[in-house]
Parts: C-alpha cells; sequence; structure tokens
C-alpha cells in the first residue's frame, strides 16, 4: 500500500492529463508468486467428520489477463478484467488425529478472477484497486501410508477478490505494473470412495490466497 500511496502522490501533478492514454481493450502476461492459508475437515481416519486440516502453501504463478479500460471522469479510468494464473500452491502434513502413517494433502490450482476496475491516471501512470469474482480448482487428499490407501476429493472453490496496483506506460502500447490480489474462497462438501472401498468426506472447506504478480500489458 506505501508503494501505491507513493506513485500516487508522483502521479498527482498530472492527474489531467490524457488519461485517453489507456482507453481500449489489453492483454498481457503476469509473473509472480502467491500462498493459501486452507483450512478443512475431514471422517478419514476413524469415520468421524472432526479432523481438522490447517495448511500453509506457497507457490510460482504465471498466467495472463485480458481487459478493457476507459476514462469516465477526468482522471478516473473504469475497466473490467478477466484473469488466470497457472499456480500450484500445495502443502501437507501428517494428520491431526495422531494416527500414525496418514497424510493430508492441500492443493489450491490455478486461481481465475473476474473483476471490475477503477483507476487514477495521467498520460503515463495508472494507479488502480479492483475487485470481483474469484475461483480457483481444489483438490484434496487423504492418505493412509500404512495400507495404501488413497482418498481424492476434486472440487471448486467459489469466492470474492480484492486488489491494487500500478503501471506505468513503456512504450505507445506497452506497459509495467505490480499488482496484489487477495481471494477467499469456499467449496462445498464433498464425498468420494478411497481405493480401500471406503467412503470418505471433506467438509468446510475455507482458504484464503495471496498474489503478487509483476505484469506485463499490451493495448490494442
Amino acid at each position: 500500500m506505501k508503494l501505491v500511496a507513493i506513485v500516487l502522490f508522483l502521479a498527482a501533478p498530472a492527474a489531467y492529463a490524457d488519461a485517453e492514454a489507456w482507453r481500449g481493450i489489453y492483454g498481457g502476461l503476469g509473473l509472480g508468486g502467491g500462498n493459501a492459508h486452507s483450512t478443512w475437515t475431514t471422517d478419514a481416519t476413524f469415520g468421524t467428520l472432526d479432523e481438522p486440516v490447517d495448511h500453509y502453501a506457497r507457490g510460482a504463478a504465471f498466467g495472463g489477463q485480458f481487459g478493457y479500460r476507459r476514462p469516465v471522469a477526468g482522471p478516473l479510468v473504469l475497466g473490467i478484467e478477466g484473469a488466470w494464473y497457472a499456480a500450484h500452491l500445495e502443502d501437507r502434513s501428517e494428520s491431526s488425529t495422531g494416527a500414525p502413517n496418514r497424510e493430508r494433502v492441500t492443493k489450491v490450482l490455478h486461481p481465475l478472477s473476474l473483476a471490475a476496475t477503477l483507476g487514477f491516471a495521467s498520460s503515463s501512470v495508472l494507479v488502480y484497486v479492483r475487485g470481483g469474482l474469484a475461483y480457483a480448482h481444489i483438490e484434496l487428499q487423504a492418505i493412509n501410508h500404512q495400507v495404501g490407501n488413497v482418498g481424492t476429493w476434486d472440487g471448486h472453490g467459489y469466492g470474492w477478490t480484492a486488489g491494487t496496483g500500478f503501471e506505468v506506460n513503456v512504450r505507445k502500447h506497452w506497459s509495467l505494473g505490480l499488482e496484489y490480489d487477495a481471494a477467499k474462497l469456499r467449496a462445498n462438501d464433498m464425498t468420494t470412495v478411497n481405493s480401500g472401498g471406503e467412503v470418505v468426506h471433506a467438509a468446510d472447506f475455507k482458504t484464503r490466497y495471496n498474489l503478487l504478480l509483476l505484469r506485463a500489458n499490451y493495448r490494442y
């Protein structure tokens, strides 16, 4: 947030310059990393849905964004943007029940967002906030190494996202920027049959993830 405030201060003298420089369709690539804090419960050990799982994961992210912006009043720029990043945020741990040779795995994969953006622009700098809908593929596992049973749940996490960032024009159609996004997702309760033929459940899945991305955009 301090970085955004500094950029906003530097851009203020030119606040009413030509915001038209940011009008139009754009697309580009993003590269960075993220982390996720996920919690859920399972009955995979004792058959009662009260075993908590608490995981922290980190990983790289690479993908792209595509959107449209238009000036709406003075230096204000309104837009809409879709973004998808190939990310693999995974953590694993022993079962919290204390039962031996049992492992729990959480994967938050490939986050996607559709967000509205509101920016403050000069002809060379755009500072913005974004907010909207978020999604990620969720994969959970309960592994019993003692007998070789594996239960895998595939699900979908839905929720909201909010973030902030800035971009700087470096050439006529090109801009570089930095963006921070946060999201909170939930997934429906899931049921599967593990490799030993037992029905097992995963419930009350929640995750919060953060992404920090260096972005390059081309305006068409």
